[in-house]
């Protein structure tokens, strides 16, 4: 898809790694909470991946992994979207372990995620969510924005809070692309400081 088309998206839509994922998510998350032992193995697996390498963990590749994710005439490195996918999927596992929930819940962008950490006015409580959420913003490289989002992960885990990982991954993407990181950030900045929305009460 073009950039110009990527511009354009509305939160809710879904790129085809956003699609991928919710629907590999969806169906791991159901048989997590069913306590299918298949299910339990590979959020384990998931889990073990986080924070390593794009496919250096062989037994998760068949989640990380898509044809929808390599682009005609890819290399021999990861692309933008393995390596989207990967993060997500991972930070998903992380969010989901222990949880009597689905952590990955669609219309959960990571700024109203974070706003719900922080239901005071953000203008006159800037507190340890909101100096958070302002070190995603001055992340200049993918280490670093993946680094905090697992900080951002750990304390949405601890409340119980969802996120929506196919959302999440799409971002992925978009924050690699040239020019991209700027129109992930005005999007998270968007649905931060807009007011939260009935649902978000604790």
């Amino acid at each position: 898809m073009s950039t110009a088309t990527t511009t354009k998206l509305k939160w809710r839509d879904l790129h085809d790694v956003g699609t991928v994922v919710h629907q590999r998510i969806q169906a791991l998350q159901q048989g997590v909470l069913a306590n299918r032992s298949s299910a339990v193995a590979a959020l384990a697996r998931l889990r073990r991946g986080a924070g390593k390498p794009v496919g250096s963990v062989h037994d998760i590749l068949q989640y990380t992994l898509a044809e929808e994710f390599v682009p005609f005439g890819a290399g021999n490195d990861p692309t933008v979207e393995e390596t989207a996918a990967h993060i997500s999927m991972t930070l998903w596992a992380l969010h989901q372990q222990s949880q009597r929930t689905g952590m990955h819940q669609r219309g959960h962008g990571l700024g109203r995620a974070v706003r719900r950490l922080h239901p005071d006015d953000p203008g006159t409580t800037p507190g340890p969510v909101m100096r958070r959420f302002q070190t995603l913003g001055t992340a200049d490289s993918l280490d670093e924005l993946v680094h905090h989002t697992r900080g951002v992960v750990q304390l949405l885990r601890a409340k119980a809070f969802p996120l929506d990982y196919a959302l999440l991954a799409d971002e992925l993407v978009w924050w690699q692309r040239p020019r991209g990181a700027a129109g992930v950030r005005l999007r998270w900045g968007r649905e931060f400081y807009r007011a939260p929305q009935p649902d978000d009460a604790s």
